[in-house]
Order: structure tokens, then sequence, then C-alpha cells
């Protein structure tokens, strides 16, 4: 009787923490997903003040970035303009937002046409229209620094 106590009072609930909190690493956020070598990390922010991650390998669309990240924040008048794909499951790399952008697809833009414009949120509230869009230019997001590999 007193090892069946031990067990249940002890021995169980130490295996049942050690199961939840292993299934909780399960859950990768990185989801197992790689970057193409060479890629960069980029926060954008909305004016809204919501922000997401992008990032590519294509040195043109870098040199885009790093030319905006040398002006003020103020004078940065480019915005992100891109294909955003859904998001895999289980995966938290862009703050949260259930999609993502193509890190093959996006570049700077002075100007884009309106309907691919949007906040983040109004994104995340519709996302099966903007897949369908097939692209996203947040009018009034700006680059807002480079951050190391999110995943």
């Amino acid at each position: 009787m007193f090892i069946k106590s031990i067990i249940y009072k002890t021995i169980l609930p130490i295996t049942l923490i050690l199961l939840i909190s292993c299934d909780k690493e399960d859950t990768n956020p990185a989801c197992n997903y790689e970057a193409a070598t060479g890629s960069r990390f980029f926060e954008f922010q909305a004016s809204d003040g919501h922000t997401f991650i992008a990032w590519t390998n294509d040195t043109m669309v870098i040199q885009k970035v790093e030319a905006q990240l040398a002006l003020e924040p103020a004078q940065r008048n480019m915005h992100i303009n891109g294909e955003i794909l859904k998001m895999p499951a289980n995966c938290d790399f862009n703050k949260s937002w259930s999609w993502y952008f193509n890190p093959e697809d996006w570049d700077l833009a002075d100007i884009s046409i309106e309907v691919c414009d949007g906040n983040p949120q109004y994104v995340e509230d519709n996302l099966e229209d903007f897949i369908q869009i097939g692209r996203y230019c947040p009018w009034s997001s700006t680059v807002s620094k480079e951050i190391s590999t999110p995943f």
C-alpha cells in the first residue's frame, strides 16, 4: 500500500509533467523549416504598430532593404509587396501570424495597387482572400530592423 501511495503521489505526477513538457518541445516553432543559404531576416512595422517578419536571400532585395535601413525611420518610404503563404501547422515564426511572406517572392515598392493593401490583422482575418489575390502590400509598412533568424 505504501508503494502504491508513492507511485500515485510522486512518480505519476512527475512522469506526467515530463510528458507534457516533452510534448511542448515537440511543437517546434521552427517547424523543420530551413531558410535558404544567405537569407537575411527583417522586421517590418505597419502604421498601426503591428510587426511581422520577412526574409530573403535575393541580393537585389537585400540591397533595397539595406538602403532603407540606412535612412532615418521617418524617411523610409518603401513598403513590402509580395506573395504570402499560410503558416505550416504548429509554426510560429512570424510574430504569431498564420501567414508569412514567400521568401522567394517579395520586394520593396514605392507604390502598389490598393487591392493588396491592409494591416496585418486584416490579412489575418481575411487570409483566404489575400491568398487568392496573390499579393500583400501594406502601404503603411516600413522595414524597422534586421533581426537574427526567428527560428
